[in-house]
């Protein structure tokens, strides 16, 4: 698994940058929705790209329609068990994480 870099500090809910996850590279643009309190993501990757993807918690992101080309998913976990139990605009990079996973991987967390 790979943790997904993101910098919580950016007070303006727009975040873009880029990871290199085996032989792609995949950007990313994260946007957070405050009619909804919600962040969603655009991930993008030479073979193709899923756009406006809600990030929800403890579930594949991409799950069957994963059009990025990547061998694997991407899943929102909670890295502070005191935390709330819902992603925040503020908690979202600290207690809450994205993260890259295998096939394998998930399936050994059970998702």
């Amino acid at each position: 698994m790979k943790v997904i870099p993101f910098d919580p500090g950016d007070i303006y809910g727009l975040q873009q940058f880029s990871a290199n996850l085996g032989k792609l590279v995949c950007q990313f643009t994260m946007k957070w929705n405050s009619r909804v309190e919600s962040w969603f993501c655009d991930f993008k990757t030479t073979t193709g790209e899923n756009n406006s993807v809600r990030l929800v918690e403890n579930s594949p992101l991409l799950k069957g329609t994963n059009r990025t080309g990547l061998d694997g998913d991407f899943v929102v976990l909670k890295f502070n068990k005191l935390c709330n139990e819902k992603i925040t605009f503020d908690n979202f990079g600290t207690d809450w994480r994205m993260v890259y996973a295998t096939k394998e991987e998930l399936e050994k967390i059970g998702l």
